[in-house]
């Protein structure tokens, strides 16, 4: 590893050796938004879209395309909709898609509220957002940082302020959530992190693997599916999708994990969670054609929608109240 005086003597530029660049899409519904570019200088590579919720897009190792892009494409928070599934005409995938913060899961009404899927949360623009390279670090790091709100008048009004911290030469991407609740009232609390594995990391004959206990299907699954649940099927032009309960289990250093490898690439993903913080992993397996996804999901919920999860013990968050989402993503 080079020293932060080795690195100016042998580039002009640091960006010869890692960078966070900067930018403004341009055309079709994506047109304005802002992204950031970053690059660890050891293969990994990565798109934030600071616009919505700071959420993870394109993310690469060694030149290998690892997140599902979905056929929605990346679209400004003004096309976002909230009525019933209106949220997967704006759904890119990419790595990250964060869902809640007081909804995640099917449409439901829940108290006489209508929900949508999976929540308001990613379409969120960032504000007082800052992204800066720290060379006086003992190992040069880049950071973002940003503050995400949700919220409305007689209602709730809850701030995520998200930082992402990568440091150069090492092929991980450490995400921390500070959620806050402004308002005097409690809240519904649900956060579900949509991680989203894509070809060619995901393919047919990858497998599974986590720290943490299986617990069950969300439905009915043929008695076949459900026996090899962990390994991933061939891409179908049927099919239905699955989703599979995990109770999230520490394994090293307080954490949990879930993830893939792929054995022809040699390369994977793990996603790295505190189980206080974050109980449950589910795993959608959706093999479509054109759809080729599979959904590692750390969370705090299940994803049958606010209504249902009150019958089996829906979370809150007090008035002021902070929470903290503490993740770590690996490329192995």
């Amino acid at each position: 590893m080079l020293s932060k005086k080795e690195m100016y003597r042998y580039a002009g530029d640091l960006s010869q050796l890692f960078y966070a660049r900067q930018y403004r899409l341009v055309g079709g519904r994506a047109d304005g938004m802002r992204a950031v570019d970053v690059n660890n200088g050891a293969g990994l590579e990565f798109t934030v879209y600071v616009d919505r919720a700071m959420d993870i897009g394109r993310f690469s190792i060694h030149g290998d395309n690892c997140a599902y892009l979905s056929k929605a494409g990346m679209a400004a928070p003004a096309y976002y909709d909230d009525k019933m599934g209106g949220w997967l005409k704006t759904f890119n995938g990419g790595l990250l898609t964060t869902c809640g913060l007081t909804q995640v899961g099917q449409p439901c009404v829940d108290d006489g509220e209508e929900l949508g899927l999976h929540g308001d949360i990613s379409a969120a623009p960032a504000e007082d957002f800052c992204c800066e390279v720290d060379m006086d670090a003992e190992i040069p790091e880049i950071i973002l940082r940003g503050k995400m709100r949700t919220a409305k008048i007689f209602g709730k009004s809850i701030c995520m302020t998200r930082e992402i911290r990568v440091k150069y030469g090492d092929n991980k991407v450490y995400l921390t959530d500070k959620v806050e609740n402004l308002a005097a009232t409690r809240q519904p609390y649900m956060v579900l992190y949509h991680m989203n594995m894509g070809y060619p990391l995901l393919d047919a004959g990858v497998k599974f693997e986590t720290s943490g206990e299986y617990t069950g299907p969300y439905a009915e699954y043929p008695e076949e599916n459900i026996k090899n649940r962990l390994i991933y099927p061939d891409v179908s032009d049927s099919g239905a999708e699955e989703v599979y309960y995990y109770k999230n289990k520490a394994e090293k250093d307080g954490m949990g994990y879930a993830g893939i490898y792929n054995e022809k690439l040699k390369k994977g993903i793990r996603i790295w969670t505190k189980p206080e913080q974050l109980d449950r992993f589910a795993n959608w397996k959706n093999p479509y054609a054109g759809d080729y996804v599979m959904g590692v999901e750390p969370s705090n919920c299940f994803v049958g929608g606010r209504e249902k999860e009150r019958e089996t013990g829906l979370k809150y968050i007090e008035p002021y109240e902070v929470k903290m989402q503490e993740l770590i993503i690996e490329a192995i």
